[in-house]
């Protein structure tokens, strides 16, 4: 599992705008300064990110770009979504095959362990928005982050409900 340049670059980006905006529109080259990432590149990752309804774009001398919804309608699973492929396949699927589209998942007992894996990447992904982000200090984002993510491992349970292979259940 791996994030790459582009996933963590978007983050930035989406912070930067709901940090920068105080209901302006924030220009691409402004972005590009302050997070030290191309322009170009800025530029193709905020058509996905329009598509998405992550950000809008305001033409003019004094345009730029905005949330498209307020911070704390908008996840990082959202936003990740958009821009990477799922980010829990594993070595064993094929490019084109994700966890939720394995070939041999009624015979493969490994597939209940990636398919929960893939579940808790989601769960944690989605419980972040860019207003936890935003709205902190570091130090509280970082313990913010602990606790949800104690909260998602535990809210899982036991994962295996018997030891039936017809019987497994996800949480």
């Amino acid at each position: 599992m791996q994030i790459s340049s582009k996933g963590k670059y978007t983050v930035r980006a989406v912070l930067d705008i709901a940090q920068h905006s105080h209901g302006s529109p924030v220009p691409l080259g402004a972005i590009s300064k302050r997070e030290g990432i191309s322009l170009l590149f800025l530029e193709q990752l905020f058509q996905q990110l329009r598509k998405g309804n992550i950000v809008k774009s305001v033409r003019g001398p004094f345009g730029g770009f905005l949330l498209a919804r307020e911070p704390a309608d908008i996840t990082i699973g959202e936003i990740m979504r958009l821009v990477e492929p799922p980010l829990y396949t594993n070595s064993c699927f094929s490019k084109e095959e994700s966890v939720d589209h394995c070939r041999i998942a009624d015979s493969c007992l490994g597939f209940v362990l990636w398919k929960q894996l893939a579940e808790h990447v989601d769960s944690f992904l989605d419980s972040i928005t860019i207003a936890d982000l935003c709205n902190s200090s570091k130090p509280e984002i970082v313990y913010g982050l602990k606790m949800k993510s104690s909260r998602v491992l535990s809210g899982s349970g036991n994962a295996l409900t018997s030891r039936e292979p017809d019987s497994v259940e996800l949480a």
